[in-house]
């Protein structure tokens, strides 16, 4: 299974910042050097709906979370919010949640591990999480990594089952971030998260 994250130096990954082309080629270089293919995304709306993924769907389908248990990679574009990968080794399923404040209130954790135990019969307390870089409660109103980790153990994961290490976007400049290019003018773009097995 693998859980990466593109950086800076990989360039923007978002076709909405910057040339059509450039970004082609970012996604291209960056695929290739992961030796992936079959790659999901969705639109992402900073809402809950999750959609269970078992073959390459419209990426202009509106989703924040993606549940799958083929041989496909889910991708999010984050420049701020939490992608969170869950992965349920029992039943071999995966999930992936674009989580920022407004998605955490209105319980996308929660939709996509009901997703998870509907469709691959998951027990939350066999899942593995990994929370990838995201802004920290230092530069944002709401800790975001706080109130995740709180709703993933209300809903059944082990606390010693999920990783954040705690990587802040606008500290780090090994990623974009919204709030980061905002505060100082700068060019804005979107890295990826992709998870698979």
């Amino acid at each position: 299974m693998i859980f990466v994250t593109s950086k800076t130096s990989d360039g923007n990954m978002d076709f909405r910042f910057g040339e059509y082309k450039k970004v082609l080629e970012n996604r291209k270089k960056f695929f290739n050097k992961l030796g992936v293919k079959n790659i999901v995304e969705v639109k992402q709306i900073h809402d809950n709906n999750v959609v269970l993924i078992e073959n390459i769907v419209d990426p202009d389908t509106a989703a924040d979370g993606m549940v799958t248990n083929h041989n496909i990679y889910l991708m999010l574009r984050i420049a701020d919010c939490i992608p969170i990968g869950l992965y349920d080794p029992t039943h071999q399923a995966l999930g992936l949640v674009h989580a920022g404040s407004k998605g955490l209130e209105k319980s996308i954790i929660k939709n996509v591990l009901n997703q998870m135990k509907k469709n691959f019969k998951t027990n939350p307390k066999d899942l593995i999480v990994n929370f990838g870089p995201s802004i920290g409660p230092c530069h944002y109103k709401m800790d975001l990594w706080t109130e995740a980790e709180k709703q993933l153990s209300e809903y059944g994961v082990l606390e010693k089952n999920i990783d954040n290490p705690k990587i802040c976007t606008y500290e780090s400049k090994d990623y974009f971030s919204h709030r980061r290019s905002q505060d100082f003018k700068t060019e804005g773009g979107r890295f990826v998260t992709i998870l698979g097995f």
